[in-house]
């Protein structure tokens, strides 16, 4: 009678274990969240502070949600905006030509003057950030909005008005910048404090599995080693968001890039890896301007996943390219591999997200939003064209937009 005794008295160690580790997890969490919560009630007081008013839009560019700043408004109330579009503060015009084109490409604008003639000549300035849920779909913009007509009828009068405009401008992207710092020192402590709950799951679990293994049936066992296996996928999962945000967070350092010859270094050391060495056909020339290091790992990424994926046909073949579209030239990673279905294309350049297993596939699901991430800081756009069975091309642009 002594086995079952001792077996019950493991099975509660090991369940006592993993509530201790679940409770300081979720303890963790909650404390996260409250300094969280904390954070963005400064930061609408700041925009209270610096603002006329903020506002939120929809993916159709309507205003949904108003808040009015401290300073009131005389003869204009921010709420008749909700329905409309963030510039049609007077009529429902079209939006200016600077507006229009940042909108169109989904780009942040930043003091985009709109002028009214009714209730007297007033100037607003209007500046929005685009908002992207977690898999890239487009989500609509949040923004801010101040009236400048104190401020130009002050220039007017004033012998040196630029030096005054200016000094307000650079302090407020000042105030931007601390908040995206802010903002990126947040995600980065939380993705160090997520370490210490997970250590505790991982290192019980391994404890219980090596000391009273022996103690376990089959499936206890099996249960453990599921949990020590899920505790090292999310903690490689901490690591590659941790190296994503110190790579695409750094400043862009400009300089001439031959895309042609990075890539064949590339596939020069990705045909190594492989049984059956692809043929790469490389671009003549394509000299840019751009982060090399950064430029290095948009290709690294699509012509690894390129070189990943045609590996198993039988005459496997890689092409970058360059082609012209409207003047501009259009960068390109082909392959004719595994491919992936269209349908699913608003989800590929998610976070975590994968079209194939990853016994079938290696890899961790952050490849393709990272290349999206540097795409964007060089002003560009990626996307893709694909068929189940029939390869996948990759394409992107550079200084679409400044």
């Amino acid at each position: 009678m002594a086995a079952p005794a001792a077996g019950a008295d493991v099975a509660s160690l090991a369940a006592a274990a993993l509530l201790g580790a679940a409770i300081a997890l979720a303890a963790v969490w909650f404390a996260r969240r409250l300094r969280a919560q904390r954070g963005v009630r400064e930061l609408r007081q700041a925009l209270r502070a610096g603002a006329d008013w903020h506002w939120r839009s929809d993916a159709a560019l309507t205003v949904t949600a108003v808040e009015p700043g401290q300073r009131p408004l005389a003869g204009f109330d921010p709420q008749r905006l909700v329905g409309r579009k963030p510039w049609q503060i007077e009529d429902a015009g079209a939006a200016p030509p600077p507006l229009a084109a940042a909108i169109a490409a989904h780009a942040p604008f930043f003091d985009v003057t709109v002028a009214t003639a009714t209730n007297g000549a007033r100037t607003f300035a209007l500046s929005g950030v685009p908002l992207f849920d977690a898999d890239g779909r487009f989500e609509g913009y949040a923004g801010a909005a101040r009236e400048l007509t104190a401020l130009l009828a002050a220039a007017a009068a004033n012998a040196a008005p630029p030096a005054r405009l200016l000094a307000e401008h650079a302090a407020r992207t000042r105030q931007l910048e601390l908040a995206v710092r802010e903002l990126d020192s947040f995600s980065h402590s939380v993705s160090h404090d997520l370490r210490a709950p997970l250590r505790v799951v991982d290192g019980f679990a391994n404890i219980v599995l090596e000391d009273y293994g022996d103690r376990l049936d089959d499936l206890g066992r099996e249960h453990l080693k599921r949990i020590v296996a899920a505790a090292g996928r999310m903690n490689a999962m901490i690591d590659t968001l941790l190296a994503l945000a110190k790579m695409t967070g750094r400043e862009i350092e400009r300089e001439r890039v031959d895309l042609a010859r990075l890539a064949q270094e590339l596939a020069d050391e990705l045909a190594t890896q492989y049984e059956r060495r692809p043929q790469f056909v490389n671009a003549a020339e394509a000299v840019v301007e751009g982060d090399r290091t950064l430029l290095r790992l948009v290709l690294q990424n699509l012509l690894g996943n390129a070189f990943k994926f045609s590996a198993r046909v039988a005459a496997p073949r890689v092409e970058f390219g360059v082609r012209d579209e409207n003047g501009r030239p259009v960068y390109f990673v082909r392959d004719n591999g595994a491919g992936f279905d269209m349908r699913f294309a608003d989800k590929l350049f998610g976070l975590f997200q994968r079209f194939h297993s990853a016994n079938e596939f290696p890899g961790t699901g952050v490849g393709l939003a990272t290349v999206q991430r540097i795409v964007r800081k060089h002003g560009g756009r990626i996307w893709a064209e694909s068929k189940p069975g029939e390869g996948a091309t990759f394409y992107f642009t550079l200084w679409e937009r400044r």
